[in-house]
């Protein structure tokens, strides 16, 4: 009876977690998504221990961080039973594609080669093949292997090279025996689970359309007995592409464009891998993300925490793949290495100096700082003026016509055009509305008036991320008098946002490089906020409904709905000098008029994986 308890509990959960609608309401509510999780490890609990640890850990914790160790415990329960579900299931799907997995074998381990074939033998998708190449290794074992398996499986096929030829010819080697309609690429000693091609075969028959598929990833230590530094990705974010290798592992992708791409490049050895990627997706139209951990990189712990070896020749390869990439889409500024391996800053030039009018609301305070009192919006003006190297701006400051004296004198030697708001209610979007209408720039940069330009290259960092094809809005890195960070993108938690990483190290990179680089989010603040004045109109400035908050939410989101890109970047620096401590309040009727426009949009964030903790959202696992 408990046995057919269990089976039935099983099917209820998966096809709850099946549901298109569970997803999207559900997806992203922690503690839901916990509850279930939680339901399906009793279920198939590995041990009564398993479950009785996890379950105080998560009773006693709650909203503390979980380990991996526990959360695979929750999440990732693959028995037999499930696995035949899916073998089932698969049988069943109206889209069969074929995967074939090409792999370059090179003197591999033998216990590593065997577990690598062994985990694409496991698949509950059986449309698949094993395109094997072998780089001319000195080990016979590892021919003998090879040979055994393939005639035991005609799925697997092999080619053994008569020469070393390395990682990318052998991989193009492998590429001659291809022919199923996708193609997923394998180090010779890793893992993928064996569900991989299951979900990705979910994926198609969801939209056959797609060209480019990824999922989430872990390492895995060379004896097998630990998993670590989970990398939980966002969905397809083609800025963080150029920020970091971040699609990596595991991957299908469309045979007929890996074709037109041209297969691996010799000369890229090193960050061949990243070299596909990149002009992979100058071809595909179609990304999509299964953000389940799917594969397992094979490493020593603490080798490295980024998603690339940081080898020196690793490093110089990557900038060659990214400047080509970025000569291809456009005209090249600088590509360079961050300090922090593995990252990299590209930047493309600024076309034809657009003017840029910067609008700055400001109600005229003054505040403590660095020891001594200071006019915020004279401070602001100044330091942007004397540090900006970007010169074609105009400055208008909507004020409610109350300046004081002294501050209009400080200000006099600058070119401003003040804009006088008149209304008795306070309303933050009708004074942006208002500046933007007497502006006369190409783009519109909405800015405290409690902000200081740190990086005087602010506004071509800022310009040339937001004149690529399909950006909406651009925001910036913002950082608290001490130095910590204040801004580095926004996310949802139940339908509302919040500031990712508020209050981290300031020189930090985040999670794989979030607050370094540049990366896609739903929305970024409207403290420093650059969005073209075209597209400004066209979707009707700010909601003033929004007199307070979410005005800015609102802007970037209403630009994502027209499938626009919304970008943050590391690059652009400024201080922000609102108080670290103050608690934000949002008035009810703001939180229930967001809520009710947005949270379809909002309550599955697809740039913060739902496994992280979202209130506050830092990148810890729930």
């Amino acid at each position: 009876m408990i046995v057919k308890l269990k089976r039935l509990l099983i099917k209820v959960v998966l096809l709850l977690k099946a549901s298109n609608t569970f997803r999207q309401q559900y997806g992203s509510l922690n503690f839901f998504s916990r509850v279930v999780s939680l339901a399906e490890a009793t279920m198939r609990s590995r041990s009564c221990e398993d479950f009785k640890r996890v379950t105080s850990s998560l009773i006693a914790r709650n909203t503390d961080a979980t380990s991996y160790a526990d959360w695979l415990i929750v999440h990732e329960n693959l028995d037999n039973e499930i696995l035949n579900f899916q073998r089932i299931e698969s049988k069943l799907f109206e889209y069969k594609t074929k995967f074939s997995i090409v792999v370059p074998t090179y003197n591999t381990p033998k216990n590593l080669l065997i577990e690598f074939i062994e985990s694409v033998l496991s698949q509950s998708y059986q449309e698949w093949e094993l395109c094997i190449a072998d780089d001319h290794s000195s080990q016979s074992y590892v021919k003998d292997l090879l040979n055994q398996y393939s005639q035991k499986d005609p799925r697997i096929k092999v080619k053994f090279r008569d020469i070393n030829g390395h990682i990318a010819e052998a991989t193009n080697t492998a590429l001659t025996l291809v022919t199923g309609d996708f193609v997923c690429f394998m180090d010779h000693d890793d893992l993928i689970a064996p569900n991989a091609l299951y979900e990705f075969a979910s994926k198609l028959n969801e939209n056959p359309l797609l060209d480019f598929i990824y999922s989430d990833e872990d390492k895995i230590s060379y004896d097998g007995k630990l998993r670590y530094e989970p990398h939980f990705k966002p969905d397809w974010s083609p800025e963080y592409l150029e920020c970091c290798m971040y699609t990596a592992h595991f991957a299908c992708y469309r045979t007929e464009l890996v074709v037109k791409t041209g297969g691996f490049r010799k000369e890229c050895n090193g960050a061949q891998d990243y070299d596909f990627v990149l002009r992979f997706s100058e071809y595909a139209k179609n990304v999509a993300h299964v953000p389940k951990i799917l594969y397992h990189w094979r490493a020593i712990p603490g080798s490295t925490a980024a998603s690339m070896d940081n080898k020196d020749y690793v490093i110089d390869a990557a900038l060659l793949v990214l400047r080509e990439h970025v000569e291809r889409t456009g005209n090249l500024d600088f590509v360079e290495a961050s300090k922090f391996k593995g990252c990299f800053h590209v930047r493309r030039q600024v076309i034809n100096t657009p003017k840029v009018s910067i609008v700055i609301p400001s109600a005229g305070k003054n505040t403590h700082l660095r020891g001594e009192d200071i006019d915020l919006l004279v401070n602001c003006i100044t330091s942007i003026m004397q540090l900006s190297t970007y010169k074609n701006i105009e400055i208008i400051v909507v004020d409610n016509n109350d300046l004081r004296p002294d501050t209009l004198q400080s200000l006099s030697h600058f070119p401003i055009k003040f804009v006088h708001y008149k209304e008795s209610i306070f309303n933050i979007a009708e004074k942006m509305n208002l500046g933007a209408t007497h502006s006369t720039g190409d783009f519109l940069l909405f800015l405290n008036d409690d902000i200081e330009v740190v990086s005087p290259d602010w506004l071509e960092a800022m310009l040339s991320v937001a004149q690529q094809p399909n950006v909406g809005v651009v925001g910036a890195k913002l950082h608290f008098e001490d130095g910590t960070l204040q801004h580095a993108g926004v996310t949802f938690c139940n339908g509302l946002p919040d500031h990712i990483r508020r209050g981290y190290p300031g020189d930090e990179h985040g999670y794989y490089f979030s607050s370094e680089g540049q990366r896609n989010y739903l929305a970024v603040t409207g403290a420093c906020m650059l969005i073209g004045k075209d597209l400004f109109n066209q979707i009707d400035g700010f909601d003033e409904r929004f007199a307070i908050n979410y005005n800015d939410i609102d802007l970037c989101l209403k630009a994502w709905k027209l499938g626009l890109r919304i970008v943050y970047t590391g690059q652009a620096q400024l201080f922000h000098f609102e108080s670290r401590n103050r608690k934000r309040e949002v008035a009810k009727h703001e939180e229930d008029l967001f809520l009710s426009i947005w949270r379809d949009a909002t309550i599955v964030d697809p740039y913060y994986s739902h496994y992280f903790r979202a209130n506050p959202p830092n990148f810890i696992l729930a």
